[in-house]
């Protein structure tokens, strides 16, 4: 087999061959060109900066800066001061016993006919002499005498079909006497004084001794099946009717509160007796009347 010769005359007779060294050429020259070019605009950019420009410039900058800050004038606003908190000394006088001016009879006729009001009143020392008992399916308590007459009364009712919920029957010396220093402190922080306190405060709340309450002798009836509007219900209608036969009369009727003292309270009931509520109901008069203290 025969080598074929390397011509270059096939080479350049080859026309796209041509073409593409012209164009490999060109683009070879035209970077050579881009980069003296680059080379020479480089080398003439470089010139030191000029320091008295530099220096006069960050001079004006920090007297411009002196000048603002000079110009600016800081206002220094006063401490504030909070305003003194006048607080009221409080005074807690001692809760000292109310001394009774009405003496606790100890015999049992004069026991039942015993008024206690605002101007009436008994010491706690009574607390020692009542006989407690509870009125039966309750848990109120009444001086054990009245509670056996509660008794009879409720089961009487309750075979007609009226229920004389006992709500409210004994309470003690000693809650009576909270109750009431609870206004008389009220009246001592606002600057009144131990007479006036004491003055102010009977008027809105019996002092401890002077409530029925306190020696077990009444009873709040409350109607099981109304709270409200009690002398509208068939329990007081059935009361106003029989219960003097049992001992006991209504305390606070609505005609005598001039005469007692003491609003209107359809539910409050107190025991006096058979006899005496007998009296007391056929004379029209009220507790304070019958016995000559009004």
């Amino acid at each position: 087999m025969k080598k074929k010769k390397f011509s270059f005359k096939k080479i350049f007779n080859n026309k796209i061959t041509i073409a593409i060294a012209a164009v490999v050429l060109l683009v070879g020259l035209f970077f050579a060109v881009f980069s003296l070019t680059t080379f020479i605009y480089n080398q003439s950019c470089e010139i030191e900066p000029d320091t008295d420009i530099a220096e006069e410039v960050i001079t004006t900058s920090k007297q411009e800066v002196e000048e603002t800050t000079e110009k600016v004038s800081v206002t220094v606003l006063p401490e504030t001061t909070q305003p003194e908190t006048t607080t009221k000394k409080q005074t807690t006088p001692v809760e000292e016993d109310i001394p009774g001016n009405t003496a606790y009879p100890s015999d049992d006729a004069s026991w039942k006919l015993i008024c206690l009001n605002r101007n009436r009143y008994v010491g706690s020392f009574v607390e020692k002499s009542i006989k407690l008992s509870y009125v039966a399916g309750s848990g109120e308590l009444m001086d054990s005498r009245a509670a056996r007459a509660y008794e009879k009364m409720y089961s009487a009712a309750a075979q007609e079909g009226i229920y004389l919920t006992p709500c409210s029957g004994y309470r003690s010396y000693s809650t009576q006497k909270r109750l009431y220093y609870e206004f008389y402190y009220q009246y001592i922080n606002q600057g009144y004084s131990s007479e006036e306190a004491h003055n102010l405060t009977s008027k809105r709340r019996n002092p401890p001794g002077s409530s029925e309450h306190n020696i077990g002798i009444c009873m709040d009836i409350i109607c099981a099946s109304s709270s409200a509007n009690f002398q509208n219900t068939k329990a007081y209608a059935w009361l106003d009717s029989h219960a003097h036969e049992y001992g006991f009369i209504l305390r606070y009727p609505e005609d005598k509160v001039s005469v007692t003292g003491v609003k209107y309270e359809p539910w409050h009931w107190r025991y006096v007796g058979v006899e005496n509520a007998a009296s007391i109901k056929n004379s029209g008069l009220c507790l304070e009347e019958y016995l000559g203290l009004a």
